[in-house]
């Protein structure tokens, strides 16, 4: 129990310097490091994760975990967030967003609110995640390509960042790791599709229709509350500067294209990642410009554009990132979520019941640490003999865990996908919580309801 109170304590802290206006990166680094001083200092287990070695000695351990982050985060999600973020640098750089947005406005002057756009953006990015499972990964795709759009046709940068932070906010894409680990959880072996299929999707397909319509209404709301009224952008509003033709609309979504038509969904032999994708992407588009201006030198000039893209990314997203890994990490390794679970696995109430408290102790988690995978893989080791012991069907009690962890984590400040469209929108990661929050939490009610009704009486398998 005194994991749990030091956690609190140190979480209270950090939410109220951040709020108070000091930068979040040195304060969540600090808040990690006395996290991990306190589990040394009381012997409540490594600082170390598996497969990092020891400097050999113990109070500098914390600063080894630090560097490991550092390496890991910079080389990984970090380049991926510069590469992306410098792809669209070079797509507002050669007028190809706002050849979007000029070919968008045509169709769209019919819409009588631009906030329907909200809904269908949401739908379009929540299938994306069937080829793309990463939620981070997604959203920083989107921010590189949909989010200049969303812009450019008149939407509030909170709203569209809202939007596309929850791309991933409920789930039902068999490649992801939860689905696996669930499938294997309630005894259906290997067969990842069929769960998804006959259990996890159809309440998460009608829980993706309700959080799509709650953001309609909650980002309206935001956006009135700050003075921001919304428009559909006209033709003359975005002119065309810089001549370029109609096809040049296509280019922003060249990433996306290639993301679904390469990934495991439709070929399973060609393994292309994101980086890799947007420098094949800007190669092409780079060919195209040369054969439009005929003047490479001009070009050449125009890759820099790409270049400042990456490093804007890099100074704003990337330390942030790592500290907020450094204080998930210490908020792990003192125990606090071990003793959320014993906590919950001993509360002796009702099969449903039961299931709200996991969902509820698992989101917490999920906001407090920024993961979805770390609490529901933590968790969902109990259910299925919690489950058996009462007689009732372990997907009634695993669902809405599942749905809660990928929730949680679009709600939560020190997430990677709410640091990733915090920074590319230059909003604070508390601003783009409280447009997630609400169409989020209206989603979860929503979806454990569901699960009581129809979930619950299924009988338990074997």
């Amino acid at each position: 129990m005194i994991q749990v109170i030091i956690a609190l304590v140190v979480i209270v802290i950090v939410a109220r310097l951040i709020l108070k206006g000091y930068k979040a990166e040195p304060v969540l680094f600090a808040a990690g490091l006395i996290l991990m001083i306190c589990t040394m200092a009381f012997d409540w287990g490594s600082v170390l994760p598996k497969g990092l070695q020891s400097t050999g000695i113990s109070f500098f351990d914390p600063f080894e975990v630090m560097r490991n982050l550092f390496s890991t985060r910079a080389a990984d999600l970090g380049l991926m967030i510069m590469a992306l973020m410098g792809f669209a640098h070079y797509m507002d750089y050669i007028g190809a967003n706002k050849a979007v947005v000029r070919v968008a406005t045509r169709p769209l002057k019919k819409l009588r609110s631009p906030y329907i756009l909200l809904f269908f953006s949401f739908l379009l990015a929540s299938v994306l995640q069937l080829a793309i499972p990463s939620a981070t990964g997604l959203a920083v795709l989107l921010m590189g390509t949909m989010f200049p759009i969303m812009i450019g046709l008149g939407l509030s940068p909170a709203s569209a960042a809202g939007v596309i932070a929850t791309s991933l906010g409920v789930a039902y894409t068999p490649m992801a790791v939860d689905a696996i680990r669930a499938t294997d959880a309630v005894g259906m072996g290997k067969d990842v599709v069929g769960y998804v299929i006959g259990y996890q999707g159809p309440a998460a397909v009608a829980t993706v229709l309700v959080v799509g319509i709650a953001h309609i209404f909650w980002q309206r709301h935001c956006d009135r509350k700050i003075g921001f009224v919304a428009e559909i952008a006209t033709e003359e509003a975005v002119g065309d500067e810089k001549g370029v033709p109609g096809f040049y609309a296509l280019l922003p979504m060249l990433p996306i294209v290639m993301a679904i038509v390469f990934s495991k969904l439709f070929v399973k032999d060609i393994n292309l990642d994101v980086v890799t994708i947007v420098l094949i992407c800007m190669f092409v588009c780079m060919v195209i410009e040369t054969l439009r201006l005929r003047n490479f030198k001009q070009v050449c000039e125009g890759f820099s554009q790409f270049l400042k893209g990456m490093g804007s990314a890099f100074t704003g997203v990337v330390g942030l990132l790592v500290a907020a890994g450094v204080f998930a990490h210490g908020i792990k390794v003192i125990g606090a979520i071990d003793q959320l679970i014993i906590m919950a696995e001993h509360v002796g109430l009702p099969p449903f019941a039961m299931a709200i408290v996991f969902a509820i102790v698992t989101l917490a988690a999920a906001v407090i640490m920024g993961s979805g995978n770390a609490p529901f893989l933590a968790f969902v080791e109990l259910i299925p003999q919690i489950a058996h012991s009462m007689g009732v069907n372990p997907t009634g009690m695993i669902l809405p865990m599942q749905q809660a962890s990928h929730m949680g984590r679009a709600m939560s400040p020190v997430s990677g996908v709410v640091i990733a469209v915090s920074s590319g929108a230059k909003l604070s990661p508390f601003d783009v919580v409280k447009r997630t929050s609400i169409p989020l939490l209206i989603g979860l009610v929503f979806h454990t309801l569901i699960i009581g009704m129809f979930y619950m009486s299924i009988p338990a398998f074997g």
